[in-house]
């Protein structure tokens, strides 16, 4: 327990605070120690007041009051619950974590990118390839495939310009994250790599209710999928 203030007396979330008549209200003290609020008792009159986690950082902390012998305990209880619930404070010591986890799927996002590129590149780069045999095989008989050769001419300067613009975009996304000029099978490793440690992150943060939380963990489950389904492109079970 904290010093005495005057002819107060401060409580921390590690203390156990003092007994309080009502039941539904002694709920409500103890959900608001488990959420990190802090109590000052006054000794005066009255039970206290409660300020949340906020208050160690010398800010403007919420708080509430809490009566000795309210006129409506249940409703007062609800009220306490409510506010507890609402405080905007909670999360703020998980915001860098957050942000870290986010830009650590950033990258595996644009690390994928760069290896589906890659793929599409070499796919594209075999329909090209393809389509010139055709097309020398339909030059042979030009003279009564004329429309049809000139047809497959094109589709394979389209499959060898995509090819060529897939390949180049693969390679910006993937040394813009890795700052290297690599592979496909790189570039899946290095998003599996930052995939694992943003889902550390996320599992090891300590409240686990932030709605910025959920997004994360989808984008988490989403980005393995995606890496599962490179991962067969490239070969791999």
């Amino acid at each position: 327990m904290a010093p005495p203030v005057g002819n107060d007396l401060w409580y921390g979330p590690g203390d156990q605070w003092p007994h309080h008549d009502h039941p539904t209200l002694r709920d409500a003290l103890q959900a608001a120690r488990r959420a990190g609020w802090h109590l000052r008792q006054t000794l005066g009159h009255g039970y206290g007041r409660i300020f949340c986690q906020r208050v160690d950082r010398g800010g403007d902390a919420c708080k509430v009051i809490v009566d000795t012998t309210p006129r409506n305990p249940e409703s007062r209880a609800k009220d306490m619950l409510r506010q507890i619930r609402d405080c905007h404070h909670r999360y703020a010591e998980q915001d860098s974590d957050l942000v870290a986890a986010a830009g650590l799927l950033d990258g595996a996002d644009r690390l994928l990118e760069a290896a589906e590129d890659m793929l599409d590149a070499e796919a594209a780069g075999y329909d090209a390839a393809e389509r010139m045999q055709r097309a020398e095989d339909l030059l042979e008989c030009a003279e009564e495939s004329t429309q049809e050769f000139e047809q497959i001419l094109a589709e394979a300067s389209s499959f060898e310009e995509e090819a060529r613009r897939l390949s180049e975009s693969g390679w910006l996304k993937g040394t813009e994250i890795l700052g290297l000029d690599a592979g496909a099978n790189t570039y899946v490793a290095g998003a599996q790599e930052r995939v694992s440690e943003a889902g550390q992150i996320v599992t090891g943060v300590p409240h686990p209710t932030d709605p910025r939380l959920v997004v994360l963990i989808d984008r988490c489950s989403y980005t393995r999928t995606r890496i599962s389904a490179v991962r067969l492109r490239l070969g791999h079970s």
